[in-house]
């Protein structure tokens, strides 16, 4: 018995942190501006753009937080935490992503991981850290209302993707636009193109499976309506 008491507190001291079941992103596909509606772009910004996201419910800290703890100080990093439940009085819990939420153990001078370690969020949009580490529990949390958003946040681990266009200007009856793709972050270089018009022969301008009527082009600014966008099978 003392045997099997002994092993149970050693895991209580060591503490361990088990992940949730990961719910398969959502998909989302964005097109921005709507069909044939009016819009307007000044040189350098997009004209129309689409793309595919992975997204989940979560919350996304912004800032770090700390409990100020004199010998055990828990502590979350700003990260993407994904919504595990919600209670019947509204009380969310998200779990960090890895790494994310630790412990720094200031009397053996090591990081350590909670035990059932979450960032709740209350209904009142109160936060506060629970979980438990060599019988010890977070304090409040400092600063005690920490910059976050709670919604769909984007999975930055998925292949997501994006397609857009740029006003590049007009000169005389011409005018530029840029092409670029996005994996992630990151601009694709070998798929980024220029294109030129001439609107003295056509309104209407395309490019793939993108139509747009140019309304009004002048060297700063298109006024436009899209009247066809990239195809939803990116």
């Amino acid at each position: 018995m003392k045997k099997i008491a002994a092993i149970v507190m050693a895991f209580l001291v060591t503490g361990c942190v088990t992940a949730p079941p990961v719910k398969p992103p959502e998909i989302q596909i964005t097109n921005i501006p709507s069909l044939n509606v009016e819009a307007t772009a000044d040189i350098g910004e997009t004209l129309v753009a689409k793309g595919k996201l992975y997204v989940f419910d979560g919350l996304d800290l912004q800032e770090r937080i700390t409990d100020n703890g004199i010998m055990r100080e828990y502590i979350v990093e700003p990260n993407a935490m994904r919504l595990e439940r919600e209670d019947a009085d509204g009380t969310q819990f998200f779990f960090a992503s890895p790494g994310a939420y630790w412990i720094n153990d200031k009397y053996t001078r090591r990081r350590a991981e909670p035990f059932g370690g979450y960032l709740t969020r209350k209904k009142n949009g109160t936060l506060q850290l629970i979980g438990s580490y060599d019988m010890t529990g977070a304090g409040k949390i400092n600063p005690a209302a920490p910059r976050h958003r709670v919604g769909k946040i984007v999975d930055k681990t998925q292949p997501n993707f994006r397609q857009e266009l740029l006003y590049g200007g007009r000169i005389g009856n011409q005018i530029k636009i840029t092409y670029r793709e996005f994996a992630g972050d990151l601009i694709r270089p070998g798929f980024t193109q220029e294109a030129q018009y001439d609107l003295s022969t056509e309104q209407t301008i395309g490019f793939k499976s993108v139509r747009i009527e140019v309304i009004e082009a002048t060297n700063t600014r298109i006024r436009y309506k899209v009247l066809a966008s990239f195809p939803d099978s990116l």
